[in-house]
């Protein structure tokens, strides 16, 4: 059960992420952004249209994935993580 507890409170906890999107000042003093796109990635897109309504680039396009293993589980999940850096037109 506490394992159950545990899965759920991580989903919850990555869901809630899902869309936030960070602005960062790169070296040449332009201005892009980091789009967490765990929710899918057409959703990421849609918020790099909002952001940039003239267009945008992608800079990166990051997926990660890592094993985690519950505090009171006996079974490893994997979380799969993705992220697009974008500069605006």
């Amino acid at each position: 059960m506490k394992a159950r507890i545990t899965v759920l409170t991580l989903t919850i906890f990555i869901s809630a992420c899902a869309m936030d999107s960070v602005p960062v000042t790169t070296a040449d003093g332009k201005q892009d952004y980091t789009i967490n796109c765990n929710s899918g990635v057409d959703l990421c897109h849609k918020k790099s249209a909002k952001l940039c309504p003239a267009g945008y680039d992608i800079v990166e396009h990051i997926k990660e994935s890592s094993t985690v293993i519950p505090h009171y589980g006996e079974y490893p999940m994997t979380l799969n993580t993705e992220s697009l850096i974008i500069e605006c037109k």
